[in-house]
């Protein structure tokens, strides 16, 4: 997890934010420096015990849009992503994946997803089973066997912005037949090769397709063959 934070000018010189009590802004600060990777805190509450905040502080930032209490009691910072920007090498996805699969992003912010299908425990379980799936997938076809944990934590970094785990695997795919003749401690980690989005470099979604639509060659009956018996001298 990234250890320091920062705070846009957009958010804490606002009028909104210095019309709250001192108090409350402070509070805000210290749980914004508690947050994880994805503006999760699972401690808030002994964080105002801590800082002398009033449950008035903590409840006006509920109130007046700054924080979004989860049923399970976390507490998710609204504002996270306009204060936040964090470099790929030092992100570590929150562990609350449930939960922040709840929330959707409108106007760069968390607000929650009201929409009446939630996802369900079971849907998530299966999602993540077949991402480990398709991660199977990819590891065996990309060329280059190191660093599997952190390969992994990168595929899903992907996977969660919306990347196709198909592409992926295709891409991996392309890369190892371009590279064939190299050797293994020549080509990118597969961390490394996922993080700076070398799989970006192969057209493979035309060619994939192409060759899936390509029909199996047939044999033919119209070709006439030499017929050595009957043959005149």
């Amino acid at each position: 997890m990234a250890e320091k934070r920062m705070f846009s000018r957009e958010v804490i010189e606002s009028d909104k934010f210095l019309e709250l009590p001192l108090s409350a802004q402070g509070l805000y600060l210290h749980i914004c420096m508690e947050a994880d990777d994805d503006g999760f805190v699972n401690n808030a509450n002994r964080i105002r015990r801590v800082v002398d905040a009033s449950q008035q502080d903590y409840q006006c930032l509920f109130d007046r849009g700054y924080l979004i209490q989860m049923s399970n009691g976390l507490v998710v910072v609204v504002h996270w992503r306009i204060c936040n920007s964090i470099r790929k090498d030092r992100y570590k996805p929150t562990v609350h994946q449930s939960e922040y699969r709840k929330l959707k992003i409108s106007d760069n912010a968390y607000v929650l997803n009201t929409d009446s299908n939630k996802i369900s425990d079971m849907d998530i379980d299966q999602m993540r089973c077949n991402t480990a799936q398709k991660f199977e997938e990819f590891w065996k076809e990309y060329p280059r066997k190191e660093h599997k944990a952190l390969a992994e934590q990168e595929y899903a970094k992907l996977i969660m912005q919306g990347i196709s785990e198909d592409l992926l695997i295709a891409s991996a795919k392309a890369y190892a037949r371009a590279k064939r003749d190299t050797e293994p401690k020549y080509l990118n980690c597969p961390d490394t090769w996922l993080h700076k989005g070398i799989y970006t470099d192969y057209d493979v979604q035309d060619n994939e397709t192409r060759s899936e639509q390509l029909p199996e060659p047939e044999d033919s009956d119209d070709e006439p063959g030499m017929d050595l018996w009957n043959k005149k001298e």
